[in-house]
């Protein structure tokens, strides 16, 4: 059976967060706690982060991103760098069905 390739794809605000946050907040902290929990609960892989002139994408790959995103949200939500993002869970790939999540 092919595993199928799922993905959690989180777009954090690069422009209007207090900039206290991206002075003491960086992208490298987050993206290694993710790799620490993807791979410590097999969740699947970071796979890297885009940047463009007003978000940063972190990308996340796996055979469940209901289970991935569970498994990380908690992390999500803790690191001021994250408020505000936009968490994009999706059933397959490019196309398939997707929900998204507003981080508050």
């Amino acid at each position: 059976m092919e595993t199928k390739e799922e993905a959690v794809l989180v777009y954090l605000d690069g422009r209007t967060l207090p900039s206290e946050v991206y002075e003491k907040y960086d992208l490298a902290t987050i993206e290694d706690s993710l790799v620490k929990i993807m791979n410590e609960q097999s969740l699947g892989e970071f796979d890297g982060t885009e940047m463009t002139p007003k978000e940063a994408i972190l990308f996340m790959y796996g055979p469940d991103a209901e289970a991935l995103f569970k498994g990380i949200e908690d992390t999500l939500r803790d690191y001021p760098l994250c408020k505000g993002a936009r968490v994009v869970i999706r059933s397959g790939p490019s196309g398939a069905p997707e929900r998204q999540v507003n981080l508050a």
